[in-house]
């Protein structure tokens, strides 16, 4: 079994640990040994990769685990990521121009969006190749069709800002990959931050990808998790896949 995990910034080991370690042993917690301290505990011996890509790090794990369940590097593979503030400080002082909600709330795709608000949490998947998994009468949540991985480069406004191009391909790709007709998606959970610039560009760059394959609109809904739990960093992508698996189960669209 393989471990594939990010995790975000460790407040707990700066503020609490390493305060007032006299030893060397808090190190151990640094997020480089995620991965592998999981692996210690549970005595699992497939590969075990730490993956640090910022607020995508969960969704490039859960596709790396894939590719190592392809490539046959592991028979099962643990998935995700993790962002929890230790100890919990209340607010935060907004500034004009930050990507941080002005009021407390995260809108998504909403006209009176003003940014996100960070949130703390926990995600993981388990997968398995489907065959064996249907061969083993496991209890299939969901299947990963496909997916994609890319990067903007220095083609956007700044390094912070998103890319229409960029994004755009991957969703394109991601399709390929998965052989999904765009016409037949019925909800597509999205990063949707509920920042005035962020938002846009990436309804943008989804409408530029399906438009690549069908001339329909109307037929697909949009969401996103962070106008439930906040901002997850690390863990982001991992929540918005565990919420559009429950939402498969009574086939309904979370409102």
């Amino acid at each position: 079994m393989g471990v594939f995990a990010g995790e975000g910034f460790n407040s707990y080991l700066f503020s609490g640990v390493l305060a007032g370690a006299k030893t060397g042993m808090g190190s151990f917690m640094d997020k480089d040994f995620l991965a592998t301290r999981l692996s210690y505990k549970l005595n699992l011996r497939g590969p075990s990769l730490v993956i640090q890509a910022a607020c995508s790090t969960s969704l490039v794990a859960i596709s790396v685990a894939c590719q190592s369940l392809l490539d046959f590097q592991c028979d099962m593979a643990i998935a995700g990521g993790s962002s929890i503030q230790v100890p919990i400080v209340s607010g935060y002082p907004y500034q004009p121009g930050s990507p941080l909600s002005l009021d407390g709330y995260v809108r998504a795709f909403d006209a009176a969006a003003t940014g996100f608000v960070p949130g703390s949490g926990v995600g993981v998947v388990l997968l398995k190749r489907l065959s064996e998994a249907i061969e083993d009468r496991d209890n299939v949540l969901a299947v990963v069709r496909g997916s994609a991985v890319n990067n903007d480069g220095a083609a956007k406004v700044g390094y912070a800002a998103p890319s229409v191009d960029g994004q755009a391909e991957v969703i394109a790709l991601a399709q390929e990959m998965a052989g999904v007709d765009p016409e037949t998606i019925s909800y597509l959970e999205a990063h949707g931050t509920g920042t005035e610039l962020g938002d846009p560009i990436e309804v943008a760059a989804l409408t530029r990808a399906f438009r690549t394959r069908t001339g329909r609109s109307g037929f697909c809904a949009l969401g996103s998790v962070k106008s439930n739990v906040g901002h997850l960093d690390a863990a982001a992508g991992v929540a918005g896949l565990h919420k559009v698996v429950l939402a498969m189960q009574p086939r309904q669209i979370p409102p």
